[in-house]
């Protein structure tokens, strides 16, 4: 049964995965007072939650809402993809990895915990990074209200390609020490169906797409189901996002489509920088928790 009807955060930080410049325009004249008309209008039309990925943009923008509507921060429940892979990977292709260490540190990191990646494992590496990116929010996020720390797809797909199994349960542990949920985010499925099992993974949520065009969801379709499906049954929270295909389908469609998986995801997320659309679209996804 779906429980969480989830606000994401593309729209904010200017990612459109049909139109990229077109996003990026449109960010440009995203105010945070806009940013913050929307989740008030998302909020008050149903939604539950926020997922967000660690962009220095929804930082200021959370610090922004904590501020202005207390009672809004205080509300909302919190999914955080991490780490905010583009910012490492323009930082490496401008200085190398001396840079991005040099990044890294500069983040307010103590030596000591720059000195934890010794010896470079791969599950020191990724911790340290997933700690840099999610320090500030977790100073200024109501830690009861934070329900998970998702790996980026990026790092996810990674993580998948070279069967690193022993990062995801590392992590997973870590995070299960602290009282959080953990998850990947993920646009092949089908994949990380595979990864889950081989790797005898007790994950306890997973990001992907969702939608009756297919879009992103990998290896097809019709695979993507079933493995969601499937993951659902072993227990895995599913949460659906792209599930308006990046506008190319109605809310109407999609709420048809997604009725059918009603027992097999947790949540639901879209993206929207209008309040208007926050309000019609959170509406119609109200019927599904009904």
């Amino acid at each position: 049964m779906i429980e969480e009807l989830l606000l994401g955060d593309n729209p904010f930080i200017g990612i459109s995965h049909l139109a990229h410049e077109k996003a990026r325009e449109a960010q440009k004249e995203l105010t945070i007072e806009r940013k913050i008309e929307v989740i008030e209008a998302a909020v008050e039309s149903g939604a539950t939650g926020f997922t967000f990925s660690t962009h220095p943009a929804n930082l200021i923008l959370l610090k922004h809402v904590k501020q202005k509507r207390p009672d809004i921060f205080e509300k909302l429940n919190y999914y955080i993809l991490v780490p905010y892979v583009a910012g490492y990977v323009r930082e490496a292709t401008k200085t190398g990895f001396p840079g991005l260490i040099r990044r890294v540190a500069l983040k307010g990191i103590s030596p000591s915990t720059l000195v934890s990646i010794i010896p470079p494992t791969p599950n020191n590496f990724v911790k340290l990074f997933v700690e840099v990116e999610l320090k500030e929010y977790m100073r200024i996020l109501p830690r009861d209200n934070i329900r998970a720390i998702l790996l980026h797809e990026v790092l996810t797909e990674l993580v998948m390609a070279f069967n690193l199994a022993r990062v995801v349960t590392f992590l997973n542990r870590h995070f299960k020490k602290q009282g959080l949920g953990f998850g990947l985010e993920t646009r092949n499925i089908g994949c990380a169906k595979s990864f889950q099992e081989e790797g005898k993974l007790e994950l306890e949520y997973i990001m992907t797409p969702l939608n009756p065009l297919g879009y992103q969801m990998s290896p097809n379709r019709e695979l993507a189901e079933n493995a969601i499906v499937s993951l659902s049954r072993q227990g895995v929270k599913i949460i659906g996002i792209n599930i308006l295909a990046s506008g190319a389908i109605t809310p109407d469609d999609s709420l048809k489509y997604l009725r059918s998986f009603r027992d097999y995801i947790y949540a639901v997320a879209f993206g929207t920088s209008s309040t208007q659309r926050a309000r019609e679209t959170i509406k119609k996804l109200r019927s599904l928790i009904q």
